[in-house]
């Protein structure tokens, strides 16, 4: 059974060559909080969003502004020494229906190609064992779709996702690319519990910067507001209806 997904873009961009980065508020809210991070860090503009029969009835209000819940934004391309970038964001304030996951990975890709979008970047947040060490700096694992994206590992100074299953989001777009041929770049990092955890974002956020060198993604502010951003997001999560635990992304490895 169809979801009837569909990309409402509203704002016509020339996207091609563009890195995709999507993020979706599950274990510790990372996703979520990278991509809202790097909307305002780079002040990107709204384009689109996406939007399905399966999703939650609501708007989500900042500003005074109603905003769906579910949204497209893009910069213009950043060039450096000859080396261009261009971002694309997809931001979520809920988790996707486990039974829409499938439907919406395939209509992002399937949008993604008539635009000719160049890679594909999802981050996330995963629990680990309680350590007594609570100051140690979260490790950041990645996995990519690809041979010729590998390469992005190393690059970005994370350690390989070796053994294990990635569910969720992450797992069908890795899967997914993987059959399409897309490179994509699945970065999961650590939470100790799972709370809004904005400094496991942000080695996230410097994973992406040694990625997109063009682009400037400096994480200091991000930490600075970590507090008032945890909360605000924390707020918006619980309102919004979800349906089980099934539906958050887990991860054994």
């Amino acid at each position: 059974m169809s979801n009837n997904i569909i990309i409402r873009q509203n704002v016509k961009k020339n996207l091609k060559g563009s890195t995709f980065i999507c993020g979706f508020p599950g274990v510790g809210l990372v996703g979520n909080i990278v991509a809202n991070f790097l909307v305002n860090n780079l002040k990107l503009d709204q384009i689109g969003v996406i939007d399905s029969d399966t999703f939650p009835s609501i708007s989500v209000v900042k500003d005074g502004i109603p905003n769906h819940p579910m949204r497209l934004y893009a910069g213009e391309q950043v060039c450096n020494n000859g080396k261009c970038n261009q971002i694309v964001i997809c931001v979520s304030d809920f988790v996707p229906p486990a039974s829409a996951t499938k439907d919406l990975v395939n209509t992002i890709f399937d949008w993604a190609k008539d635009q000719g979008f160049a890679s594909f970047i999802t981050g996330e947040g995963f629990t680990t064992a309680p350590n007594d060490d609570q100051e140690k700096e979260a490790i950041v694992y990645g996995v990519t779709s690809t041979e010729s994206s590998k390469a992005w590992i190393s690059d970005a100074k994370v350690k390989p996702f070796e053994f294990g299953t990635i569910g969720g989001f992450t797992g069908v777009m890795l899967s997914e690319g993987r059959l399409r041929s897309q490179n994509v770049l699945g970065l999961l990092a650590e939470v100790k519990e799972d709370v809004p955890d904005a400094r496991a974002a942000s080695k996230i956020i410097e994973s992406i910067d040694k990625l997109l060198l063009e682009i400037d993604l400096d994480p200091k502010p991000l930490l600075e507001e970590a507090a008032s951003l945890e909360k605000e997001l924390q707020k918006v999560t619980e309102q919004v209806p979800t349906e089980s635990n099934n539906s958050i992304p887990r991860y054994i490895g």
